[in-house]
């Protein structure tokens, strides 16, 4: 097999949870309907990081055909107090009906809709995790109703090797 026909190798990474706060809602723009969704809480964890997630916001991008575009900036916290920056977008898409009961924040199973992003990191050179500069991840995505009603969301992370 040569390599444009090679599959994709990847690594797990970390899992991330978050919990959202209300979002700001922008209303119908040129580009589509725009909410800036920020993060109320959040934890990390993987074999080679965890922490907590110390601020995020989205600033989703809802479609005509209820897809949505997630554009992600967060900085995470490494429990060795390191602070990583972490930029992702990505997608949601799936049946249309489905699509607006996610947008009503009810509890939809994962495997209902594609939840995808490509995840890009920033943190110091000098330092430990240095080498999450020069990597990409994938995440793998599905919106959580939490206890009390709170919206949340969960990323299976994975770094392609």
């Amino acid at each position: 097999m040569d390599d444009r026909q090679a599959p994709l190798q990847s690594e797990y990474l970390m899992t991330l949870d978050m919990e959202a706060m209300e979002g700001l809602e922008i209303g119908k723009t040129p580009r589509g309907y725009r909410r800036i969704d920020r993060i109320a809480a959040g934890t990390f964890d993987g074999p080679k990081l965890r922490g907590t997630v110390v601020s995020a916001t989205d600033h989703l991008l809802v479609h005509r055909d209820d897809s949505a575009h997630p554009d992600v900036r967060l900085v995470l916290e490494t429990d060795d107090s390191v602070l990583i920056q972490v930029m992702y977008q990505g997608i949601v898409t799936g049946p249309k009906e489905m699509l607006k009961r996610l947008g009503r924040r009810e509890n939809v199973p994962g495997d209902e809709y594609y939840m995808r992003n490509a995840l890009f990191f920033e943190t110091a050179m000098d330092g430990a995790y240095a080498w999450l500069n020069n990597i990409i991840g994938v995440g793998r995505g599905a919106v959580r109703i939490l206890d009390g009603g709170a919206f949340g969301v969960r990323y299976e992370i994975f770094h392609i090797l």
